[in-house]
Order: structure tokens, then C-alpha cells, then sequence
């Protein structure tokens, strides 16, 4: 019966989802969105446990990168785990679908790894029953050389809250995107990606800077 329920919930729920929540990367500038845009770097890997659904990525091991891919793959599998438990305790109050999604970004060498970054965004969604609307949250993961996870300061050691400050506000006016009444910054930001065109861009989630209708804010502050 609770599996019919959660059928009826879903065939319900997944228009209402897609009206409310970004249908592609567009707000996500430098992100493949086609497969003609992906490297081939990364296969998608379908996972399914209880209420969540993931298509998630998995880089291939190739050539000599088998270490490097089993540290990416290990630094997915952690956020993909978080997120399929959060949705479990979500359960445990009311009826939640989850899934995720990705999108890649700038791709070094996956075969030997020597050369440039690897940065890739999982896209993690969530309705629940009885919500007027679904939540998105997007998670950038960018990787050294090694295949180890770098920090936004390691590639933009001179960013300060002031520049943050003035790359929002730049940002919101050229994409005309409404701005909270409190939408300055006092911290660096930690959540990031690095597109295709090797522009970092740092991540707001829904209502953190912006009104939830506007989604995720990406915001441009640097080149790599």
C-alpha cells in the first residue's frame, strides 16, 4: 500500500517538481548539460534505495588513474550516502522523494591525471508530501591532480568578502535575478565548481542570497 501511495505521489508530484525547481544548467553556467558535452570522463551510475533515486557519476577507471579515480569515486559515494540517509530521516516525519543529478565541468587529463582540475556538481532534489514545493541543492566537487578535493582558497588565495560582495551584485544585475533584502556576505564562500570555460563559480542555494523561485546562484569570481 505505501509503495502505491508513493507511485500515485510521484506520477502527482514530478510536474509540480519540474515547474518549480531549474529543469537544466542554465543557472549553472560552464556546465555540460548534453552528452556531446561530457568528456567521457564519467559514466552515470543508477542507484535506487527506498524513496531516493540517484544518477550519479562514476569516473572511469583508465590507463594509470585507477588511484585517482577510487578517490573521486569515494568522494561521490560519501555524498551520495549523506544524501540517501537525509532522505530516509525526512521519512521518518513525512512521505519524501529524493534524487540527484550531475553535470561536469572543466576535466583534466582522466587518463594519466597530470594535468588541471576535475570539477563536477551533483544536483540533489527533494519533495516532500504535503509541500507546495520541492527543494534543490547543489553540491560542486572539484579535485586536484591527486583526486583529492581542493579548497576554493587554493585556487583563489586573494578572494576577499569585499570582492564576494561586489561579484553578487554584478552577477544579479547581468542575469536580472531579485537579490534577498539580506544578500551580503561576511564569510568566503566554500561550496564551488569550476566550468568548462575555467571560470570558478562559487554556489548559493536556494534562499540563501535569492528568493527560492530563483534556484541556485552561481556566481562568477575568478579564473583558473
Amino acid at each position: 500500500m505505501k509503495l502505491r501511495h508513493m507511485a500515485a505521489m510521484l506520477a502527482l508530484t514530478i510536474p509540480l517538481l519540474m515547474s518549480t525547481m531549474p529543469a537544466s544548467a542554465s543557472l549553472w553556467p560552464g556546465l555540460g548539460t548534453k552528452a556531446s558535452e561530457k568528456s567521457g570522463a564519467f559514466r552515470t551510475d543508477d542507484f535506487r534505495e527506498h524513496t531516493s533515486e540517484l544518477q550519479s557519476p562514476w569516473l572511469i577507471a583508465h590507463g594509470n588513474n585507477n588511484t585517482f579515480a577510487g578517490k573521486v569515486n569515494a568522494a561521490i559515494a560519501r555524498e551520495k550516502r549523506q544524501f540517501v540517509d537525509s532522505v530516509a530521516a525526512e521519512n521518518a516525519r513525512k512521505e519524501t522523494l529524493g534524487w540527484m543529478s550531475w553535470h561536469e565541468g572543466l576535466v583534466g587529463n582522466f587518463i594519466t591525471n597530470t594535468q588541471g582540475l576535475t570539477s563536477i556538481v551533483l544536483i540533489e532534489q527533494t519533495l516532500s508530501a504535503g509541500d507546495a514545493h520541492g527543494t534543490t541543492f547543489a553540491k560542486g566537487l572539484t579535485f586536484n591532480g591527486e583526486g583529492d578535493l581542493i579548497d576554493l582558497q587554493d585556487l583563489l588565495p586573494n578572494l576577499t568578502v569585499d570582492d564576494m560582495n561586489q561579484y553578487i551584485l554584478h552577477t544579479a544585475k547581468k542575469k536580472q535575478i531579485a537579490l534577498l533584502p539580506k544578500h551580503t556576505v561576511t564569510t568566503l564562500p566554500t561550496n564551488f565548481y569550476v566550468g568548462k570555460n575555467k571560470v570558478i563559480y562559487a554556489i548559493y542555494q536556494q534562499n540563501d542570497l535569492t528568493p527560492a523561485e530563483e534556484g541556485v546562484f552561481s556566481v562568477a569570481i575568478g579564473k583558473v
